[in-house]
C-alpha cells in the first residue's frame, strides 16, 4: 500500500475506532513466572476436554504475546492443544531490564531461559515449541538448550545467523523506512493517534507481494489494547533485542546438534529476512522439513495463517507418532 493511501486509511479508521469498543485479546488463564529476578508475564489458552498436549509460542523482536493472533492460536487450542505466549523480557507487561547497558546485555539464550520459566511455572514437562523472527531465534536455542523438552521445532520468518555476511541484509531502502519509522515514534512520544499511525507505518513495512492487505482495524484495536489495558510498548526494547540478536552471533552449527523433528516456514516476499536464510539454516537440521509461501511478507496476515498452522499440525501429528 503506498504511503498516501495508508494515511488516509488510517486517519479514516482511527476516527471511526473512536466510536468502537476495544476488543478484548486476552481470553486464557494470565500469570507471572521468573527466570531469576526477571517476571515474565504469560498467558495459557485450554481446550476444553483434556489436553493432548501444550505449544508455546514466542513472539518477535520488540512485539508483545499480542503478535499470535487469536485466529492463530484458536486453531490449536480446537485441536486439543493448551497454548501459551509470553511477554519477552524488556516489553508488556513482562520486567523491563532496568541498568541494561551495551556491555551487560543478555543474549538470546537468556530468552530462550525465560520461555522455560514460562513452563516450568506451569508444570508443563514437554511442548511443541514455535516462534516467529527474532522468536524462532529463540525456539532454535531452546530446542538445542533443553531436547527433553522440546516435542518439535517451528521456526517461522527467522535466521540461523542474521548478520551472516553470505547473504542478503537490509537493502538501502529498507535502511532508509526503518529511519523514518524511528522518527515517526519519537515524534509520537505520548500522542495517541501518533503512536497508533505509527505502528500502522511500521507492520506495513512487513506486506508481501500476495494477494493481502494491511488490516489496518485489526491493528488499531491491537494498539488501543495494548496502551490502555496494558503497559504500552517500550522503546528500549527494540535496541536490547537487536543487540541480543547481534551478541549472540551464528547459531547453524549447533542447529546440526539438534534431533527434535523442526518445520522451517518463511515467505518469498520477505523483506526483512531474505528466504535464503531459511533455505540455509533448514539444510542443517537433522529432522528439518520447509514450507516457503509465495508473496508472504515478515508477518503472518489472516490470509495465509490456515495454511501455517495446518503445516505445523502435521509436524505435532508427526511428531508425536515417531
Amino acid at each position: 500500500m503506498d504511503k498516501e493511501t495508508l494515511a488516509r486509511l488510517s486517519v479514516q479508521c482511527i476516527q471511526k475506532a473512536r466510536f468502537l469498543p476495544i476488543q478484548e485479546l486476552i481470553l486464557g488463564e494470565t500469570g507471572y513466572a521468573f527466570n531469576g529476578k526477571v517476571r515474565l508475564f504469560f498467558e495459557i489458552q485450554r481446550p476444553e476436554t483434556k489436553p493432548k498436549g501444550s505449544v508455546l509460542l514466542i513472539s518477535r523482536n520488540a512485539n508483545t504475546l499480542l503478535f499470535w493472533s487469536q485466529q492463530f492460536i484458536q486453531t490449536f487450542v480446537s485441536e486439543g492443544y493448551n497454548v501459551i505466549r509470553f511477554d519477552h523480557r524488556g516489553i508488556g507487561l513482562s520486567d523491563r531490564m532496568e541498568g541494561w547497558t551495551k556491555k551487560t546485555a543478555y543474549v538470546l539464550e537468556d530468552m530462550a531461559r525465560d520461555a522455560m520459566a514460562i513452563l516450568d511455572s506451569l508444570k508443563i514437562k514437554s511442548a511443541h515449541i514455535v516462534g516467529a523472527s527474532m522468536g524462532g531465534m529463540i525456539a532454535q536455542r531452546f530446542a538445542y538448550l533443553f531436547p527433553n523438552v522440546t516435542l518439535s521445532l517451528c521456526s517461522i520468518m527467522s535466521s540461523g545467523y542474521y548478520y551472516d555476511p553470505s547473504l542478503v541484509s537490509l537493502s538501502p531502502k529498507m535502511k532508509r523506512n526503518f529511519r523514518s519509522l524511528f522518527l515517526a515514534f519519537y515524534r509520537a512520544k505520548n500522542n495517541f493517534e501518533k503512536q497508533v499511525q505509527a505502528h500502522i507505518i511500521e507492520r506495513n513495512l512487513w506486506v508481501g507481494c500476495g494477494d493481502y492487505e494491511l488490516d489496518i482495524p485489526m491493528i488499531i484495536n491491537e494498539v488501543s489494547y495494548e496502551i490502555k489495558f496494558r503497559k504500552g510498548y517500550y522503546n528500549m526494547s527494540f535496541p536490547q533485542h537487536v543487540k541480543a540478536i547481534k551478541k549472540s552471533g551464528s547459531f547453524l552449527e549447533k542447529l546440526k546438534e539438534i534431533s527434535s523433528k523442526a518445520l522451517i516456514i518463511h515467505g518469498n516476499s520477505d523483506p526483512l529476512i531474505d528466504i535464503n536464510h531459511a533455505k540455509k539454516y533448514v539444510s542443517c537440521l537433522k529432522k528439518g522439513k520447509s514450507y516457503y509461501l509465495s508473496g508472504l511478507g515478515h508477518d503472518i496476515p489472516k490470509e495465509y495463517t490456515p495454511q501455517i498452522t495446518n503445516q505445523i499440525l502435521i509436524l505435532f501429528a508427526a511428531s508425536e507418532n515417531q
